[in-house]
C-alpha cells in the first residue's frame, strides 16, 4: 500500500509536469526565506519521497526520481529512501555528478526545467543553471496546493516581544542602520528582507512559526519613508500592533507582498534585494518592471552574528541554566541505567524535561541527536520508533541537543562512554577531544577566518588517518537560530569560510569521527570570540567556552594529552564546577559534579 502511495504520488507530479511541458522538476529544501528549518506546508520534498534530512534535492523527470544530500545524511537517507522509486546521489563522493553535471548528461537541449519559485533563492538557481545552460529553466508557482491531497495549514502563532534587557537597540534604529548600510552600497530606496531571523533581530520580535526557531513567518520591506512588515495579522496581539505602528512601521497581509511591489514602478524606486531572495519575489518585480538590484549580503547579517553585551549576557544566562539541566540528566542516566532500561528517545525525553524545569526555557533548539553505538556514526540521526534502541553498559552515546531560552541559544555535544570501550573508541575519542582544545585555545590575529582556524581541530586526526565530513563551527543566534551565519569553521573553501571572526560572535567548537556500523564521536561546545592582547604585531583574539558541563574524561587516552592540554581540561572543569555547584540544590547532582571534573594530573 505504502508503495503505491508513493508512485501515485510521483504520477500526479508527472502528470503535471507533462501539462506544464517540463521534462524535470527540481523540489528544494526551502521555503520562501531560504530558512533551514521549515514548517510543514513546504516540506514537498518529504512528502514526496519520506526523506526527513535537513537538506537534500530532488530531481523529478518523467523515467527516475533523484535525490541529492551530503555525506551528513547519507546513511539516514539509504535507510529512509524507496529504492523502488528514488536513486540516492551521494554528494561529495567520487564519480557522483552534480545535479547540474547530471543534467547536463540526461537532458537534451532546450528542454524545460522547472521550479518553484518559492522554494529556491536566485543564488542557487544561478549555480545549478550555469553548469546546465543548454535547458530552458522555467520558475513556477507551487501548485502542491492541487498535488498534496492534505497539505497542512500555514501556522498561525502569535509574536512576542524580545526582553528590553536581551537588546540594546530599538526597531526603529536597527532599521535606520540597516538601510543606510544598504543605501550606501546601491543607492537603494528601498530594501526588501526575507530572512526570518534576521527580520525577528530587526525588530525585536520572536515568534512559534518555525520548529526550534523562534521565527515568523513575514517580509519586511524598508525605505526612506516607509517601512512595511508583511505578515497574517491574526499572529498580532494589541500590544504588538501598538509596538509596531511606535516604531513607524506598518502592517500589511503576508501574502500582499505583489500588491505594494506593483505601484512602486510608478516612482523612482530602486529596491535592494539580498542573495536569499526568492525566485518567485524576483519575478515578481519583473514582471511590475520595478528596478532592483542584488547586494552582496544583508547587513543586518553579519550586525545580528555580532552580539552586544545586552545579547552576550543572555547567552550566559542561557548556558548557565542549560548547564545545571544536563548535569541533573547525566547525572540521572547514570545512576537509572543500573536499575532499569533506558532507550535513545526515553533518554532524549529526559533531557528535555531536565530542560524545561530551568527558568526561561522554551523549546529545543533543533532535534536532539542521541545516538548510542553504530547511530552515532549517522552524524544527524534522530532516534524514531523503529530505530530506537536501548542504552547498554558499553561503547559511546552521542548526545547533541540545545535549547531556546527567553535570553540566548543553546548548543551542545557530549559523548559518553556507558561502559567498556574498545580501543578504536577510545583512540578515536582522544583525538577528538585533542582537537577540540586546540581550537578552543587558540589565539589568533584579528581578520582571521575559518577557513584558517580549522585546521587545529583536524590536526591531531589527521595525523592518525581520521577526517569528518561536516563543518568544525556554526554562528549562533542570541534567542534565534541555533545554525547562524554569515561565519563558520570548516575546511572547504567557502564564502562563509572567509568572513572574518569578529569580537562578539558566538559559534560552536565540534569536531567528531564517525566510523560506520560502529560509533561516533563528538565534543562541542559554544564559544565567545573576545579580545585577546595587542602586540607590535597587531591585535589578537581568542575563544572563551560559554558551555557549562563536564567533558566525560572516562573515554580518554590521558598519555596522548600534553601538559597544556590537561591544564585547559582541569581550568574548563573548574569553570564549570565553580558556575553550576551554586544551582544546584540536590546532593546528589553536587557530588556527580564534583566527580566528573576532577583534576587530572598535568605531569
Amino acid at each position: 500500500m505504502e508503495n503505491k502511495e508513493k508512485n501515485n504520488k510521483l504520477l500526479s507530479v508527472r502528470m503535471w509536469m507533462s501539462m506544464q511541458g517540463v521534462e524535470a522538476l527540481i523540489i528544494f529544501t526551502s521555503d520562501p526565506h531560504n530558512g533551514e528549518y521549515i514548517p510543514d506546508y513546504w516540506k514537498l520534498r518529504e512528502y514526496l519521497c519520506e526523506f526527513t534530512g535537513s537538506a537534500g534535492i530532488l530531481v523529478i523527470t518523467h523515467e527516475e526520481a533523484l535525490l541529492w544530500t551530503d555525506s551528513r545524511y547519507h546513511i539516514q537517507a539509504e535507510a529512509q529512501l524507496d529504492a523502488t522509486h528514488f536513486t540516492l546521489m551521494k554528494e561529495g563522493l567520487s564519480g557522483v555528478p552534480s545535479i547540474g553535471e547530471w543534467l547536463t548528461e540526461n537532458m537534451e537541449e532546450g528542454v524545460a526545467v522547472a521550479v518553484i519559485g518559492e522554494q529556491v533563492s536566485v543564488a542557487e538557481l544561478n549555480s545549478i543553471k550555469q553548469e546546465a545552460q543548454h535547458l530552458e529553466w522555467q520558475c513556477h508557482d507551487d501548485p502542491f496546493n492541487e498535488l498534496w491531497p492534505e497539505r497542512p495549514q500555514l501556522p498561525t502563532g502569535l509574536l512576542s516581544m524580545q526582553a528590553a534587557e536581551h537588546t540594546e537597540m530599538s526597531a526603529s534604529q536597527k532599521i535606520t542602520l540597516v538601510f543606510s548600510e544598504v543605501k550606501n552600497q546601491v543607492g537603494a530606496t528601498h530594501f526588501l528582507m526575507n530572512d526570518l531571523a534576521e527580520i525577528a533581530w530587526m525588530l525585536n520580535l520572536r515568534g512559534s512559526d518555525v520548529e526550534y526557531n523562534p521565527v515568523f513567518l513575514s517580509y519586511l520591506l524598508i525605505g526612506e519613508e516607509e517601512n512595511i512588515l508583511f505578515i497574517d495579522k491574526q499572529k498580532l496581539t494589541p500590544e504588538i500592533s501598538d509596538y509596531l505602528a511606535a516604531e513607524k512601521v506598518s502592517i500589511a497581509p503576508y501574502s500582499a507582498l505583489e500588491i505594494f511591489i506593483a505601484p512602486l514602478s510608478r516612482y523612482e524606486t530602486r529596491v535592494a534585494l539580498p542573495p536569499s531572495a526568492n525566485c518567485a519575489t524576483v519575478t515578481m518585480m519583473q514582471n511590475e518592471k520595478v528596478q532592483h538590484t542584488f547586494i552582496n549580503a544583508s547587513p543586518a547579517e553579519l550586525m545580528k552574528a555580532v552580539k552586544c553585551e545586552a545579547e552576550i549576557k543572555g547567552m550566559r544566562e542561557a548556558m548557565l541554566q542549560d548547564g545545571v539541566a544536563m548535569v541533573q540528566f547525566l547525572r540521572w542516566l547514570e545512576a537509572t541505567m543500573k536499575v532499569e532500561e533506558i532507550t535513545e528517545i526515553k533518554a532524549e525525553k529526559a533531557l528535555t524535561h531536565f530542560r524545561s524545569q530551568r527558568p526561561g526555557f522554551e523549546q529545543p533548539s533543533f532535534a536532539t541527536i542521541a545516538a548510542y553505538g553504530a547511530h552515532g556514526a549517522i552524524v544527524h540521526y534522530e532516534a524514531e520508533p523503529h530505530t530506537d534502541i536501548p542504552l547498554r553498559p558499553e561503547s559511546l552515546f552521542l548526545l547533541d541537543s540545545g535549547g531556546q531560552y527567553a535570553g540566548g541559544t543553546t548548543d551542545i555535544t557530549r559523548t559518553l562512554a556507558l561502559g567498556t570501550l574498545t580501543e578504536e573508541e577510545r583512540r578515536a575519542y582522544t583525538l577528538v577531544l585533542k582537537g577540540h582544545i586546540a581550537l578552543s585555545n587558540c589565539r589568533f590575529p584579528e581578520g582571521s577566518t575559518g577557513l584558517q582556524l580549522d585546521l587545529a581541530a583536524r590536526y591531531a586526526m589527521w595525523q592518525q588517518g581520521y577526517d569528518f565530513g561536516h563543518g568544525t563551527g556554526h554562528g549562533v543566534g542570541a534567542h534565534l537560530c541555533v545554525h547562524e551565519g554569515p561565519m563558520q569553521i570548516r575546511k572547504n573553501l567557502r564564502a562563509c569560510t572567509l568572513i572574518p571572526l569578529t569580537e562578539g560572535m558566538i559559534i560552536t567548537n565540534e569536531p567528531g569521527i564517525y566510523v560506520e556500523g560502529k560509533f561516533g564521536v563528538r565534543i562541542e561546545n559554544t564559544l565567545l570570540v573576545r579580545r585577546s592582547l595587542n602586540t607590535p604585531f597587531g591585535r589578537f583574539l581568542e575563544f572563551e567556552p560559554l558551555t557549562l558541563c563536564p567533558i566525560d574524561l572516562r573515554p580518554v587516552h590521558l598519555s596522548w594529552l600534553t601538559a597544556d592540554e590537561r591544564e585547559w581540561l582541569n581550568t574548563y572543569h573548574r569553570k564549570v564546577r565553580e558556575a553550576l555547584m551554586p544551582l544546584l540544590t540536590d546532593e546528589a547532582d553536587r557530588q556527580w559534579l564534583t566527580a566528573a571534573t576532577h583534576e587530572v594530573p598535568i605531569a
